[in-house]
């Protein structure tokens, strides 16, 4: 199949949403697709022969299960891996774990994110006239808003789902997808639910809404405890050895956001092209 034409940087969605692409997936695959099961350990089958390929070894719902491979492409989370692939790159657990003082951190960081879907009517949003011929706030004639944090709102940033996709709620409402944490604000992971959609909805009052607006309805609420990757200072160096070990294990590759890029356009499109990587090394293999 070929790539639909779409740009860079322009949101974009299904209109079922995002899950339809790993529905798709896992229709196609049938039973290959297991889940619930844990990567425990990657080794070799026979570590005088390489070119057997890899044992991997998965804690299940059923019990311990392995797996013969003649290529392994990893997709865990780079806090996950720990010393996953140590039977075979030895250096990795030291490397997935590095200290870097320069920012004060272990490892790779994963700070908590919570996603806050909220509906709100039309009629409580502010009816100013926005600059530059844009129209009316009310009508919320764009994708959505960042916040820096110079600003003093503790949400992120939020997105004007019903204006971006149609028939995502009635016209007679707007619904918003709010994004709140990140590295600057950890706390949000331990927050209760309705405690993180009060800090949210007060944000949107602040710039949004009325004051007086009617309470939001509830849609989602979804905290990530490890959510995006921060790409710190010395991270790049980390990637480079990574880059550097994975040359000792041929047929393995070890990949994720915190390599490819964290948006999901990034994400699609590294795995997309992986795919034809490890299909040019397994076809080449059965050559020999």
């Amino acid at each position: 199949p070929e790539w639909v034409e779409f740009e860079y940087g322009n949101p974009g969605s299904y209109k079922n949403g995002l899950s339809t692409l790993p529905k798709a997936i896992e229709k196609e695959l049938g039973d290959r697709v297991k889940l619930e099961w844990t990567l425990t350990r990657v080794s070799r089958i026979d570590p005088s022969r390489p070119s057997l390929g890899y044992l991997a070894s998965f804690s299940t719902p059923t019990g311990p299960q392995t797996v013969r491979a003649k290529s392994v492409v990893s997709t865990l989370p780079a806090h996950a891996a720990d010393s996953v692939f140590e039977p075979v790159l030895p250096a990795s657990p030291a490397l997935f774990s590095r200290v870097r003082d320069a920012v004060n951190r272990r490892g790779i960081y994963y700070p908590p994110v919570a996603a806050v879907t909220l509906a709100y009517p039309r009629s409580s949003f502010r009816d100013v006239d926005l600059p530059n011929d844009f129209g009316k706030l009310s009508s919320l004639p764009g994708f959505g808003l960042l916040h820096p944090r110079s600003e003093g709102i503790r949400t992120l940033g939020t997105l004007w789902s019903s204006s971006l996709f149609p028939g995502r709620c009635p016209d007679d409402y707007h619904i918003l997808l709010n994004y709140i944490g990140g590295s600057r604000d950890p706390a949000i992971g331990t927050m209760k639910e309705e405690d993180i959609v009060r800090a949210v909805d007060e944000d949107l009052r602040k710039v949004l809404l009325k004051r007086d607006a009617k309470e939001p309805k509830v849609l989602g609420v979804k905290v990530w405890p490890t959510a995006i990757p921060q790409y710190e200072l010395g991270h790049l160096e980390i990637m480079t050895e990574l880059e550097e070990m994975e040359k000792t294990a041929e047929g393995l590759w070890i990949c994720g956001n915190y390599r490819s890029g964290v948006a999901f356009p990034d994400c699609v499109t590294f795995g997309y092209e992986q795919a034809k990587v490890v299909r040019e090394f397994l076809e080449t293999r059965t050559k020999v």
